[in-house]
């Protein structure tokens, strides 16, 4: 059918669960939580349960093609960010009728001031 991974990984915004994998009875699929990934790689056993080591090298590799893998998609954020906010510019500046302006100018304006401000500090700070 498919391979059994031994490990499973719940994503979470802070960290995964970590799950290992077994095969109970009737061939029925098992997983034992046996502790937390946090955010900055430690993990946290769960209860009883403690990764071996051979489990720990699974979890470290897998936290490290997490961090890739939010990288790139954080840059194709950006890139998806700058595409949208040139469609909304066309769709004002085109399309948009005086009641869609006035509902949606206000939050666009917010979001728009709150990145700027943001960009703005990181910027100064490197300079520093």
């Amino acid at each position: 059918m498919f391979d059994r991974p031994t490990l499973y990984f719940r994503r979470k915004s802070n960290g995964a669960a970590i799950y290992r994998v077994a095969t109970g009875a009737h061939a029925r699929l098992d997983m034992i939580q046996i502790g937390i990934l946090k955010h900055n790689g430690e993990v946290k056993p769960s209860g009883k349960q403690e990764p071996t080591e051979v489990e720990l090298v699974e979890i470290a590799a897998w936290y490290d093609a997490r961090k890739a893998d939010q990288k790139t998609r954080d840059t194709a954020r950006v890139d998806q960010l700058v595409g949208d906010m040139n469609a909304v510019a066309q769709w004002v500046q085109t399309n948009a009728n005086d009641s869609q302006i006035t509902q949606s100018a206000q939050p666009i304006l917010m979001a728009m001031h709150d990145l700027r401000t943001t960009l703005v500090r990181r910027l100064s700070d490197q300079g520093k």
